[in-house]
């Protein structure tokens, strides 16, 4: 039977303060110099909550790992990548139409970390990169496939899909960084929380398929670091327009394709 009241929660819990002790484990990386090691202890860091997270699908889920990883077909994880692709179109496409301009770098860069020296260009992208997709499957196993099927399974699908959408945002604040803090509320909060709810609605409709959600937050982290692109915003409120409308429009696609085939019945 469904487990209900707090219990139901200490899971959730646990993994937050998890990550906020990594946090404060992790501070004093900021102040180094050199890029390479810093992704590398990013990397470590999400291996971390990520054992944490597998042991409690054991422990409260009662699912074998190998039933939580099972594979569903490539149809569903192509539907994943190609959602990642669309969002990254329409995005841009309702930013240039809002009269923003776009200026072009050289590729590849080390976007949101160009105060930093590295040894080797190619290797510090290299680590950047394991580091955002390894960190995209390591918060889907945590924050979709434990914590929303933990909560869903007391309390249904809407209050599980909210619940794991406000640990992940909550899970995103550096809280020992309180000017990171203000600049997370300003800016990333509403795509955090977007995000949150579309791939916790891709995880309900593709029936739990872990791989899936993961496909579309991978390549999405893989492109927000790789585009080599700076966008000069027209007006201040074209970025909150730009992502709540490609949000939208994701949910409307996903809401109607299949994402199965489905078999006749002879």
């Amino acid at each position: 039977m469904p487990e209900k009241g707090w219990r139901a929660f200490i899971g959730s819990i646990t993994l937050l303060l998890v990550s906020f002790s990594i946090y404060f484990v992790r501070y004093p990386m900021w102040s180094w110099k050199n890029i390479e090691p810093i992704f590398l202890l990013l990397t470590l860091s999400y291996l971390a909550v990520l054992i944490v997270a597998l042991f409690l699908v054991r422990k409260d889920l009662k699912k074998p790992l190998s039933l939580f990883f099972s594979f569903h077909g490539w149809r569903i994880i192509f539907v994943g990548l190609a959602l990642a692709v669309v969002f990254q179109a329409v995005w841009y496409g309702i930013t240039i139409v809002l009269g923003s301009k776009l200026e072009f770098f050289s590729f590849p860069t080390l976007n949101g970390y160009e105060g930093y020296s590295y040894s080797y260009l190619p290797l510090a992208f290299a680590l950047y990169a394991v580091f955002a997709v390894f960190g995209a499957f390591a918060e889907e196993v945590t924050y979709r496939g434990y914590v929303q099927s933990r909560i869903s399974a007391g309390y249904g699908v809407i209050v599980g899909i909210s619940v794991a959408t406000i640990f992940f945002s909550l899970q995103h604040i550096h809280i020992f960084q309180v000017p990171w803090i203000n600049n997370f509320i300003q800016g990333q909060l509403i795509e955090v929380l977007l995000f949150g709810i579309f791939t916790g609605y891709f995880f309900v409709k593709s029936k739990g398929d872990i791989w899936s959600v993961f496909a579309f937050h991978g390549l999405s982290n893989l492109f927000s670091i790789s585009l080599p692109l700076q966008v000069t915003y027209s007006f201040p409120f074209t970025y909150y327009i730009s992502t709540i409308a490609s949000y939208v429009l994701l949910l409307i696609i996903l809401r109607l394709i299949p994402l199965y085939e489905e078999k006749l019945e002879r």
